[in-house]
């Protein structure tokens, strides 16, 4: 059928679906039961059936609608397929932020939030206020090169985590061809100082007993970290339901390795908990009666080095380090250290074999809250070896 203005007026407009009238060479109009009259162009290119879009009739006659087709047919006929040559036209004009934003909504969402949090603040940070301005494809790898280089100066660690942020997102838009390469390959990592800082028990006694002087949200949530060996968002987050009767019982959103994770609870910790916890609102270790939970680690920070007059530099992260330490060179087999610490397991005997060591883990840090609190200084020198 060769198309005229009068036919496409006189055809009725499906009740439902659609219904497509042609003109020749592949030249179609798609009929809606919306009323929509839209040109398209079907052609094959590399084996494959495609299709592009032209436009809209009555806006697109029916003469336009050929005149538009034989200059895409003369696309073809030089080797370029009209449906990518649309497509690189629209990604040409596409910036840097809007495609973050497409990253964000359908990667970074389906993130753990943490992550989610960690990944937004270096694009609020770093990324956005450096290359939103511009076009997507204007990005250049020398302006990652410069970006992440003023990262490195101030913070290693950080310039690192931006670098792998990145590669992540060139990989995304590589694959919704935005892209036609992964910007971030080959640019070389900071190199990280390993941290070599291990508080002695010693240390550890005096942190445990400037805990004593302060607040009780803060005495709780430090003598925690310390009896029990687990990281601080663990402790400082815990909830009214995570407290079980003899273990902590933290969910796989809340640990870092993504796994449930229980924690054994020495009798000592079972007593400060029932003295010192929260016994309003969500959460257990709080100076807000619940409501919100511990914050401030700088300041609780300052203050424990002002008890303690410790002067090297150290971090509550540390406080696993020291503890591990102290229990490995008094005779604890690493395989329990793992465990109470609740490292994740990645090797084959690992993943198949999950003992809980229950009984000796309990025995162990009923040992160590004696070692670290006992005012008479009760420790390794006198009895204690912690070798099963």
């Amino acid at each position: 059928m060769v198309l005229t203005q009068q036919i496409i007026k006189d055809t009725l407009l499906p009740i439902t679906g659609r219904k497509t009238l042609t003109d020749g060479r592949g030249l179609q109009l798609r009929l809606t039961s919306s009323g929509k009259r839209t040109w398209s162009l079907q052609y094959r290119f590399n084996c494959r059936m495609l299709k592009t879009t032209i436009g809209e009739w009555p806006a697109v006659s029916v003469a336009e609608a050929r005149k538009i087709a034989d200059a895409e047919r003369l696309k073809l006929a030089k080797g370029l397929d009209p449906q990518a040559e649309k497509k690189n036209a629209k990604i040409k004009g596409l910036s840097f932020q809007a495609a973050w934003e497409r990253f964000d909504a359908l990667y970074i969402a389906e993130k753990k939030p943490k992550t989610a949090k960690e990944y937004r603040r270096s694009a609020r940070v770093d990324l956005l206020p450096r290359f939103k301005s511009l076009a997507l494809k204007d990005v250049t790898k020398s302006d990652i090169v410069a970006l992440i280089d003023k990262i490195r100066r101030r913070a290693p660690v950080m310039a690192n985590r931006t670098l792998s942020l990145l590669s992540k997102f060139y990989s995304w838009c590589l694959g919704k061809d935005y892209v036609e390469k992964n910007l971030t390959l080959g640019i070389p990592k900071a190199k990280e100082a390993e941290r070599d800082r291990v508080l002695s028990i010693e240390e550890l006694r005096a942190i445990y007993r400037a805990a004593g002087k302060l607040s009780r949200g803060n005495e709780l949530f430090v003598k925690l970290l310390l009896l029990t060996g687990q990281r601080q968002g663990v402790i400082a987050r815990l909830e009214q339901d995570e407290v079980k009767d003899n273990y902590l019982e933290i969910s796989a959103e809340r640990n870092k390795s993504g796994e449930r994770i229980k924690v054994r609870l020495s009798s000592l910790s079972k007593d400060l908990l029932f003295e010192l916890r929260s016994s309003k609102g969500k959460y257990v270790v709080s100076t807000t009666e619940g409501l919100k939970p511990i914050s401030g680690f700088s300041k609780l920070k300052k203050k424990l080095d002002a008890v303690t007059g410790i002067e090297e530099h150290w971090t509550f992260h540390d406080i696993r380090g020291g503890m591990t330490t102290y229990l490995e060179e008094n005779g604890l087999d690493r395989i329990y250290t793992s465990r109470i610490l609740n490292h994740k397991d990645t090797s084959t005997t690992g993943i198949y074999a999950r003992p809980e060591h229950r009984q000796h883990i309990d025995w162990v840090l009923e040992q160590w809250s004696q070692v670290l609190a006992s005012n008479d200084g009760f420790s390794s020198e006198n009895v204690l070896l912690f070798a099963r």
